[in-house]
C-alpha cells in the first residue's frame, strides 16, 4: 500500500497534468477551428463577397460554423493535447523525475482519461442536436442571404409522390402556409398490399388531429373485385401521415437531429425501404463521439513509451495514426452502407482495432 505522502503526490502531478492538458487542449482545439473556418472562408470568399453581406452577417455565418467545425476537430486536438503535455513534461525532465521517484507515470493518465470522457460526452451532443440545427440554419442562411432565394417556408411542393402507412399520396400541390393538399389522390392498401380504397379529392386541409377533404370521391375495392363509390363535399378522414412527414421530404438527412433521423430510418423500414445507409449514419453520431477515448490512448502511448522523445517526430506519427484510423473508420462505413458489412460491426470495429493497438502500445511503455 501506498503511504500518504506518495498518494499526496500522485494527487498533487495529477492535478498539474490535468491543467497542462486543459491548456494545451483548448490551444490545439482554438488553432483547429480557426484554421478550418479560415480555410472555408476562403474556398466561398468570392460568393460572400458578391453577397455583398454586412459584418452581422459574416459573423453569423461564421458562428453557425462553428458546432460542424467543433465536432470535426475536437478528437484530433485531443491527441495532439495529451501528446504535447507529456511531451513537454519529457523535454523539462519531469517524467523521468516522476518515474525515478516510484511513482507509476500511467497512474498520471487517469484524469486525461476523465477529460477525453468529458469531451466524448460533449461531441455526443454536438452530434445528436447542436450540429444538425447549425447546419440546417446554415443551409437556410446560405439560400436566402447569399444565393437570395426565398425562404423555403415560402416553397410549396409540387407534384410529387409519397409512400406513406399503408398508402401512396399523389399530390399536385402541398401548401405549407395553410397546411392544404390540392389536387389529392390516395391509395390504401391492407397488410397485403392488396389495393382498398382511392380518395380523390380538389382539397385537404389539416385540422389539428385530422385531415378534412372537400368536393372528392372514394372508391372501395372489396375482396371478390367489385368495386363501389361515393362523391361527398366534405369528409373528416383520419390518416397517419400528418403535415410534417411532407415538410421532412426537403430536410437533409444531415439537417435531421437524432430524433428526426431516427423516425426517418423507422418510417422507411415501415414503408419496406432500404434504410441500410441511413442506420448507418443514425448509429455513427454515437460512435464518433468515442473517438477521443481510442485517440487518448494512442497519444499516451506514443508520449509515454520512452524516457526521452523528439516532440515533431511523436506528432507526426500521432496524426499518421489519426488519419489511418479515420480512413479506416470511412472505410468500414462506406461497406456497411452497401450492406457488405453488418451495421453494428462496421461502426465498431474501426474503435476495436484501434483501441487494442493503443492498449498494446500503452503496455510498451517504460514506467
Amino acid at each position: 500500500m501506498m503511504d500518504p505522502p506518495q498518494i499526496l503526490r500522485a494527487r498533487i502531478l495529477e492535478g498539474y497534468v490535468a491543467r497542462e492538458f486543459i491548456k494545451l487542449l483548448s490551444l490545439s482545439l482554438a488553432a483547429f477551428v480557426s484554421l478550418f473556418i479560415i480555410v472555408d472562408f476562403f474556398e466561398k470568399i468570392d460568393r460572400l463577397v458578391r453577397a455583398q453581406l454586412g459584418l452581422w452577417d459574416l459573423m453569423r455565418y461564421f458562428v453557425l460554423k462553428v458546432p460542424f467545425a467543433v465536432g470535426q476537430v475536437f478528437p484530433a486536438a485531443v491527441m495532439l493535447g495529451i501528446m504535447l503535455t507529456f511531451g513537454l513534461m519529457a523535454r523539462r525532465q519531469e517524467t523521468i523525475a516522476i518515474r525515478t521517484s516510484g511513482l507509476d507515470i500511467l497512474q498520471l493518465t487517469r484524469p486525461a482519461f476523465i477529460i477525453a470522457g468529458s469531451v466524448a460526452l460533449m461531441l455526443l451532443a454536438l452530434n445528436f442536436y447542436l450540429i444538425p440545427w447549425s447546419q440546417g440554419n446554415l443551409t437556410l442562411f446560405w439560400q436566402t442571404r447569399v444565393e437570395n432565394k426565398p425562404p423555403p417556408s415560402l416553397h410549396n411542393l409540387e407534384h410529387f409522390w409519397y409512400k406513406g402507412d399503408q398508402a401512396i399520396y399523389n399530390i399536385v400541390l402541398f401548401r405549407k402556409d395553410v397546411q392544404t393538399l390540392e389536387g389529392v389522390r390516395i391509395y390504401l392498401f391492407d397488410g397485403q398490399f392488396r389495393l382498398v380504397q382511392i380518395i380523390a379529392a380538389a382539397r385537404a386541409q389539416w385540422q389539428g388531429s385530422h385531415w378534412r377533404f372537400y368536393e372528392g370521391t372514394i372508391q372501395i375495392f372489396d375482396a371478390a373485385g367489385a368495386v363501389s363509390g361515393e362523391k361527398f363535399a366534405e369528409r373528416d378522414i383520419v390518416l397517419t401521415e400528418r403535415p410534417e412527414n411532407f415538410k421532412d421530404l426537403e430536410k437533409k438527412v444531415t439537417e435531421m437531429d437524432q430524433t428526426e433521423l431516427y423516425r426517418y430510418v423507422q418510417r422507411l423500414e415501415r414503408d419496406g425501404y432500404k434504410s441500410t445507409p441511413y442506420r448507418v449514419d443514425l448509429y455513427s453520431r454515437f460512435s464518433l463521439s468515442l473517438t477521443p477515448l481510442i485517440l487518448i490512448m494512442l497519444g499516451l502511448a506514443l508520449a509515454l513509451r520512452h524516457e526521452r522523445i523528439h516532440i515533431a517526430a511523436m506528432v507526426a506519427a500521432g496524426l499518421g495514426l489519426m488519419f489511418a484510423y479515420w480512413l479506416f473508420f470511412g472505410f468500414c462505413v462506406s461497406f456497411g452502407q452497401a450492406g457488405r458489412l453488418p451495421v453494428l460491426l462496421a461502426i465498431s470495429f474501426p474503435h476495436l482495432a484501434f483501441g487494442a493497438v493503443g492498449l498494446v502500445l500503452l503496455r510498451q511503455v517504460t514506467r
